[in-house]
């Protein structure tokens, strides 16, 4: 009798053992969501212009809105990143090709040309993103927030002169603290901020 219960003992053990293998100990994580930036395409509009070669520089941003993860403002003085919720590729990266395909549409030179152009630019556009972020200071209005700086300069055989430099700045209000809420407005804000580019473009002389 004694063995029969020795040998049930040894079974119910070996079944445990085997019960806690089954069991998964691995935690779950929420996993990463990927986004672009992106401004509504728009058509052309006024007359094209028939000269100049406009060369846009990539964009320079702001080391504190550089990384592909979102950035949300919590207060005056603090920021946090969010590793979940993160750009498709370098936010400068996008915003310059959204900025260069917008002034080429638009036809605001002749040509509209990036970096690896061998045409001879007779302008260089030049841009810094100094705010990229969602302002969630106060929790009931969230906010998208971005800012950017441009410098229009004239190419000549002696050094460039800068003709333009203008500065825009767009806090646009989103429908929730979601991430889709959040790149709606960013993508509203440089919708608007790109319209403004365009419309002081055209009214340069190249």
């Amino acid at each position: 009798m004694m063995k029969d219960f020795t040998k049930l003992g040894l079974g119910v053990i070996a079944l445990l053992i085997s019960a806690v293998g089954c069991v998964s100990v691995e935690k779950s994580y929420p996993d990463k969501r990927y986004y672009v930036i992106e401004a509504a395409r728009g058509s052309a509009s006024g007359d094209p212009k028939d000269s100049g070669v406009l060369l846009v520089s990539s964009l320079r941003v702001s080391p504190r809105y550089e990384s592909r993860s979102f950035v949300h403002r919590r207060s005056e003085s603090s920021y946090e990143s969010d590793f979940y919720n993160q750009f498709l590729v370098a936010p400068g990266a996008q915003l310059t090709e959204e900025v260069r395909r917008a002034l080429g549409q638009a036809q605001v030179a002749q040509y509209v040309v990036g970096a690896s152009s061998q045409s001879e630019p007779t302008h260089v556009l030049e841009g810094t993103v100094d705010a990229l972020y969602g302002d969630f200071r106060d929790l009931s209005a969230p906010k998208a927030v971005l800012e950017m700086e441009f410098f229009l300069s004239k190419e000549s055989t002696t050094r460039a002169e800068i003709v333009t430099r203008k500065r825009y700045a767009k806090s646009i209000a989103v429908n929730g603290r979601t991430p889709e809420a959040l790149v709606k407005g960013w993508n509203d804000g440089l919708t608007e901020i790109l319209a403004a580019l365009v419309t002081d473009l055209k009214a340069t002389k190249f």
